[in-house]
């Protein structure tokens, strides 16, 4: 009988797993039926003794011993052997069944009606032990119930007393019930192998797209590499010359050209150097030397880097001091809040930034606010991605790759300094590191001459 639910993609592999399934217990099953036809014969001999019942216990007892020693199905099977040894499964349980079949024609006495109710509670419970185990293979399920409960039921009505007749119905309900519950395990035991089959084939695809994701992000780390060193050096050279040909300028009206010039230059090199930190990091070649950071020295360092481009742009920057500690790497602390003053004074176009530190338990808490233009709520879970940029007025190129904050978030995982942003469209913006507190070092990071630089700590929440 051909089965629909082995056509699929997964057939095969259904078909095997249903295989070992019946195999699994056949052993046991030819030991236990030899035991039950033996107490089956006993039983009948001493109650109804019949010529034909020890040809028919030797006869099932041959059979199941044959079976017992005859060749099988192993986990070791080709593929295609698979159907082969389903079909003869299917073959040898519908022997049994035509074989079981004959014991109630043989030994359902006319006018004994107790051993009549033995013997058919003993067939109905092997019809049900049938279900259970071969439920795997529905042919080789309904090859075996439908021809040993058919001869019950035809045996039982033959006698044609309402009695037989009565007990003839019943085995009919139950024979149908079984087989319901039968095809229906058979059905969910297919869908759930199918559905496990589907689930490993997608888990094996997704590892290979994993695989291959990771591989071109190797790729493209180790190109990023390349190309920042490689770009540097000529960059480097065309920064000299053009810082020269700005001074030569200065005075003259083709200058806007060289300062022009220059401003790219700048541009391309900030992107280079963005470019190179995403690549060491997605690396993972910098370690983090962690020790305690004076944020004061920090912040005068920063203010010296960012004042004349925010002067130049008409903006403030404010960088307020703290005489606070941390416990961090100052180069890469350096990085990340530089990459933030940078990101906050771009789309400033009025106003400027402001750098505070201030302590929050063991925590020390550095905010760097603006007031450009801000950014949409749906867009702030997307800022720190690579290469992202929210849509704001006048955007472009000239504004950079959005690589920027990618190094942040990348180096806030590194030193496990929490970032997290708040923004409103035309009300600015807040980026915030969590870092943990950490007691003044005569080894840390310290600065001179900070006198006089800071002001009070910005009392925001």
């Amino acid at each position: 009988m051909h089965d629909a639910a082995m056509d699929g993609e997964f057939g095969p592999r259904v078909l095997r797993e249903h295989l070992a399934s019946i195999y699994f217990i056949y052993d046991a099953t030819c030991l236990l039926r030899m035991f039950f036809v033996i107490v089956l014969g006993v039983f009948i001999h001493l109650q109804t003794p019949h010529p034909l019942v020890w040809p028919f216990v030797a006869l099932h007892l041959l059979l199941y011993l044959f079976l017992y020693f005859a060749p099988r199905w192993t986990p070791a099977a080709s593929a295609g052997e698979n159907a082969m040894w389903a079909r003869r499964i299917i073959r040898t349980v519908t022997l049994l069944g035509f074989a079981d079949a004959l014991a109630p024609w043989l030994f359902v006495p006319a006018g004994n009606l107790p051993v009549t109710c033995v013997l058919m509670v003993l067939m109905m419970g092997n019809c049900a032990r049938a279900v259970q185990s071969l439920r795997p293979l529905k042919a080789a399920l309904i090859g075996y119930t439908l021809p040993m409960m058919g001869g019950l039921i035809v045996a039982l009505a033959a006698q044609g007393d309402r009695v037989h007749l009565f007990l003839a119905a019943f085995a009919l309900i139950y024979l149908l019930m079984m087989l319901r519950v039968g095809v229906q395990e058979h059905k969910l035991l297919t869908e759930s192998l199918t559905l496990r089959f589907e689930n490993e084939h997608l888990a094996a695809r997704l590892r290979e797209q994993i695989a291959a994701t990771e591989r071109a992000s190797e790729e493209k780390t180790r190109f990023l590499a390349a190309a920042s060193h490689d770009l540097r050096q000529p960059l480097h050279a065309i920064a000299l010359f053009g810082t020269a040909l700005e001074n030569e300028l200065q005075d003259r009206p083709e200058g806007k050209n060289a300062e022009r010039l220059m401003r790219a230059v700048r541009v391309l090199g900030t992107s280079l150097d963005s470019m190179l930190d995403v690549s060491l990091l997605d690396a993972g070649v910098v370690t983090p030397d962690l020790q305690p950071v004076q944020l004061d020295a920090l912040f005068v360092s920063l203010n010296h880097m960012f004042a004349a481009h925010a002067e130049q742009k008409g903006l403030q920057l404010r960088v307020r001091a703290s005489g606070l500690w941390v416990r961090s790497d100052a180069q890469l602390l350096h990085r990340m809040l530089g990459n933030l003053i940078d990101n906050a004074l771009k789309y400033s176009v009025r106003g400027g930034a402001t750098v505070t530190a201030r302590v929050r338990g063991e925590r020390v808490w550095v905010e760097v606010h603006d007031t450009g233009v801000g950014i949409e709520s749906e867009h702030l879970s997307h800022v720190f991605e690579e290469f992202y940029q929210a849509p704001t007025p006048g955007r472009g190129r000239a504004h950079g790759l959005g690589i920027g904050l990618s190094v942040v978030n990348r180096l806030s995982r590194l030193l496990d300094h929490p970032v997290d942003v708040r923004s409103r469209p035309g009300r600015g913006s807040r980026f915030r590191l969590v870092l943990p507190v950490a007691r003044p070092s005569s080894g840390g990071i310290v600065a001179s001459g900070q006198q006089g630089y800071g002001g009070d700590a910005h009392a925001e929440e």
